[in-house]
């Protein structure tokens, strides 16, 4: 699903030109020996990750795919308000917080809670402990009268499965804010694509191509870009804001 040719890795550049590199999209748990090889310095970023990988809270891939969609989406995004959607354990959330001077509050929300989220964020205080103030931590089912929609705020998500990144749209719209998803898990009874589309260029492009063209008659310009699809395939990002 690349869509942009030569996709390189952006926030840690280290990776790219790797010769072995099936370990990037492994569900295996993020650890210490990973942090001491390739994130060993006193950064930031480093420092989390070390913690991390101390506690083996996530999976590589997970890790690798929410700081490379963070870095390439957090420019267009950046709002007073950011909302993590269908947020899992919730770190892009925490990497907006923790990275964005003018991000003031991040609201994390899905239906359910997995014990990662917890301890993600008391590892994330402790090397960085400005995002306690920042964080909102909610469970509910997302949708588009819930009253902690905020108009203007910035809606980003990484793979809210099948229909939900739809549902995200629908919440960035009614909020005006800007958007960011990376979509996954494509159900191709709900593709509203003309059957022209999905023919010509795959039931997956077609199903994005729709939800650019709703974006952009709500107001919207879009674009597309990518992660590396050496952490997955389903790597296509839509991003975008009103004028």
């Amino acid at each position: 699903m690349n869509s942009v040719a030569n996709c390189r890795f952006k926030f840690f550049p280290q990776l790219n030109d790797l010769e072995q590199t099936q370990w990037l999209g492994s569900r295996q748990k993020f650890h210490a020996v990973l942090a001491e090889e390739y994130f060993g310095t006193d950064s930031l970023q480093d420092k989390f990750l070390q913690a991390i990988a101390a506690e083996r809270l996530l999976p590589i891939k997970e890790v690798l795919e929410s700081f490379e969609f963070f870095t390439r989406i957090r420019k267009s995004t950046r709002q007073s308000t950011v909302a993590d959607l269908c947020c899992g354990h919730g770190l892009l959330g925490i990497l907006f917080a923790m990275f964005e001077r003018d991000v003031e509050r991040v609201i994390l929300i899905d239906q359910n809670e997995p014990e990662s989220r917890q301890k993600l964020i008391a590892a994330a205080s402790r090397v960085a402990p400005w995002i306690e103030a920042k964080l909102q931590n909610h469970s509910a089912k997302i949708g588009i009268d819930g009253s902690w929609i905020e108009t203007g705020m910035a809606v980003v998500s990484a793979h809210a499965c099948g229909v939900l990144s739809d549902l995200c749209i629908d919440i960035a719209i009614k909020s005006g804010g800007p958007i960011a998803i990376l979509p996954c898990c494509y159900p191709k009874s709900a593709c509203s694509a003309p059957l022209s589309l999905q023919t010509q260029f795959g039931m997956e492009t077609a199903f994005d191509i729709d939800r650019t063209y709703r974006l952009e008659a709500a107001g919207y310009r879009i674009r597309w870009g990518s992660i590396p699809e050496e952490i997955t395939p389903m790597n296509r990002i839509i991003y975008g804001r009103t004028p």
